[in-house]
């Protein structure tokens, strides 16, 4: 095998780690904790600003929004969940969802074989009852793990001659706000395209500049899983994913506008460049998830009436 063969097989595998240890991650988590979290939705989604707690805090353990969204469309579509309740976790799940870019901006991920050594221990080794919480930890440690190889098989691609043709095609908002959105659908998660980002700028492949419009990209091509899921469900939860879909995309127009002048000052501060993206993530899903909740009692009453037309 050619050497250059060899080195896209090591990315590709590295990506496959980190999707298949994410994926892991978020059903051993949500296994362990699946009734308590139910019963934590159920009783803490009574009011719009802690329905968006819980949802932040949920999607910050299991690393998914995906999986905390879908399982808010899950209870309101078995009337657990208000829809207005259901929503509202939506919201706050793109918020617990930044903990990624800090993650990796903090190069946590040279933990991850730490992680992996000591979860796969405990879960072989561990007290019989305890063992499943050894798999969260290994998986946990095998998404950083995972991270770290990319990483480093990303490294050569900063001496490439190649780099500015891919750097001036990405330059574009528009461009690199699409590829992120087709490319976040693709592998059907955010943290993928958000800590691919983050990573590639810690290895100056793309300016930050690029990196926070493939953030922004990322949060709507990360609605096409409660799109994908709601399929299965019934028609207020179709509903309630293409309203998701919605607060997504009219949070990518206020980043794209209001937000522009603060971004601006971010990217001058005089801090890491992968810590600016992660501070830029966080101020955009954060801002976005305020001013849905200060409008959300003046439009809910229009949109409580489309969501129940017809059922």
């Amino acid at each position: 095998m050619t050497p250059f063969l060899t080195w896209i097989f090591s990315i590709v595998a590295a990506i496959m780690l980190f999707l298949h240890g994410l994926a892991s991650f978020s059903e051993e988590v949500t296994r362990l904790g699946g009734e308590r979290l139910r019963e934590i939705l159920r009783k803490l989604t009574r009011t719009d600003v802690y329905s968006a707690i819980v949802g932040s805090v949920c999607t910050a353990l299991v690393q998914s929004s995906s999986a905390v969204t879908a399982m808010a469309m899950g209870l309101a579509h078995k009337h657990t969940l208000t829809d207005r309740g259901a929503f509202a976790v939506m919201i706050g799940a793109n918020v617990g969802t930044t903990l990624t870019a800090w993650l990796v901006a903090y190069k946590i991920v040279g933990l991850g074989p730490v992680f992996v050594t000591l979860g796969g221990l405990w879960s072989l080794a561990g007290p019989r009852p305890w063992r499943p919480y050894g798999k969260v930890l290994f998986y946990f440690g095998l998404v950083f793990l995972a991270l770290d190889l990319i990483s480093q098989a990303l490294a050569p691609l900063a001496n490439s001659p190649a780099l500015a043709d891919w750097h001036e095609l990405l330059s574009s908002p528009v461009l690199a706000l699409l590829f992120a959105a087709l490319l976040t659908a693709l592998v059907q998660s955010s943290s993928v395209v958000t800590g691919l980002a983050v990573l590639s700028v810690q290895q100056s492949l793309i300016a930050p500049e690029v990196a926070v419009w493939l953030i922004a990209g990322a949060n709507i091509g990360t609605t096409s899983t409660a799109l994908l899921a709601s399929a299965a469900l019934d028609t207020l939860s179709r509903k309630l994913a293409l309203l998701n879909t919605s607060f997504n995309i009219l949070g990518v127009l206020l980043f794209a506008t209001l937000l522009q002048p603060v971004i601006g000052v971010i990217l001058t501060l005089d801090i890491a460049a992968d810590q600016q993206v992660a501070l830029v993530h966080t101020l955009f899903n954060l801002t976005a998830a305020i001013v849905a909740l200060i409008i959300l009692p003046h439009t809910w009453p229009v949109l409580s009436r489309w969501l129940n037309r017809g059922l």
